[in-house]
């Protein structure tokens, strides 16, 4: 299998751990498709979204930040980063 194929079959696995609230078998998948692609944003952004389900903010603003560092055009980074800055400011 190449690569791409790995990672796709990563993504597809970790989606479903995701989607079945398996966060922290989601986080192992997620990580595992950045060890073979560096510049996937779509598990940056998942990773933001299992570390805000954790309540680590930190980690997560980390994460979304650099999904928007890979695709500035990402929506949800977008949202979910500035909800984080809003409770950071209360």
């Amino acid at each position: 299998m190449t690569d791409i194929q790995n990672e796709e079959k990563m993504m597809e696995v970790a989606k479903f751990y995701f989607l079945n609230s398996k966060f922290d078998e989601a986080l192992e998948e997620f990580n595992g498709v950045l060890k073979i692609n560096p510049k996937n944003s779509e598990a940056y952004c998942s990773l933001g979204l299992i570390y805000e389900n954790k309540k680590d903010y930190a980690k997560a603003k980390e994460m979304y930040t650099k999904t928007l560092e890979l695709n500035k055009e990402n929506k949800v980074a977008k949202e979910h980063i500035s909800k984080i800055t809003g409770m950071e400011n209360e």
